[in-house]
């Protein structure tokens, strides 16, 4: 048998294919970078697109047919308000429990129906008449209400993923609001308020004749002011 068959490469061969083998290695390493790249842009939009389908609606702010009749029921003011918080309430305990359920959805339009029953629990307070004692005290108890409400829903908004507690936020943003009007309402016409200051034209205007200013020392009679006769 001929030795040439025996041999294998030899070194001038190896050295002259390896540039090679480096090059096509590098530029299959390049196109499966490249292909990986452009697989994690496309399944990234994807997420994305996805994320944004499945992102929850916001809850409508409305009074279902059932609790509007149970209001229109109602036989005088306090009768209203103090069934229109426990409605009230009742949504809120609702919510918790589809929140416990993982019913997010169901969770965030109770929310929305709790935002309608206070709402318009007091615009019913506001329709009712002028301030007085009698609505005073509606007001004041609204806002104790929802003081108390607040810790509750911050609760759910806890307990739910994201893309529905940005709602559950704007519910505690929409109470503050409502409590501060409560307030504003209950001390309606209640505070005693300064007279305002005069104005500077008015502080500079001198007197008329016969007037003196408010406050200001009588000026002394002059020296050679003849004296009457005895």
């Amino acid at each position: 048998m001929d030795d040439t068959h025996c041999k294998g490469p030899s070194p001038a061969d190896v050295a002259s294919k390896s540039p090679l083998k480096s090059w096509r290695l590098a530029r299959a390493l390049l196109v499966l970078a490249c292909a990986a790249l452009a697989c994690g842009d496309a399944r990234g939009q994807d997420d994305a697109a996805r994320l944004q389908e499945d992102g929850a609606p916001p809850p409508m702010r409305y009074l279902p047919e059932e609790a509007r009749a149970r209001l229109s029921a109602a036989r005088d003011l306090k009768s209203r308000t103090r069934l229109s918080l426990e409605l009230a309430e009742e949504r809120i305990a609702l919510a918790d429990g589809h929140v416990t359920a993982d019913r997010f959805e169901e969770a965030t339009r109770e929310l929305g129906i709790y935002e309608a029953l206070i709402k318009d629990a007091i615009n019913h307070v506001q329709g009712s008449g002028p301030v007085d004692n009698k609505r005073r005290d509606q007001y004041k108890r609204i806002e104790l209400a929802l003081r108390a409400h607040v810790p509750r829903i911050e609760g759910i908004r806890r307990n739910l993923p994201s893309q529905n507690a940005v709602y559950a936020r704007a519910t505690l943003d929409f109470i503050r609001g409502l409590r501060t009007e409560a307030l504003n309402a209950f001390y309606d016409d209640t505070v005693l308020r300064e007279p305002p200051p005069p104005s500077k034209k008015e502080s500079e205007k001198e007197p008329r004749a016969g007037e003196r200013a408010t406050g200001a020392p009588t000026p002394p009679a002059p020296e050679n002011e003849k004296k009457p006769e005895r």
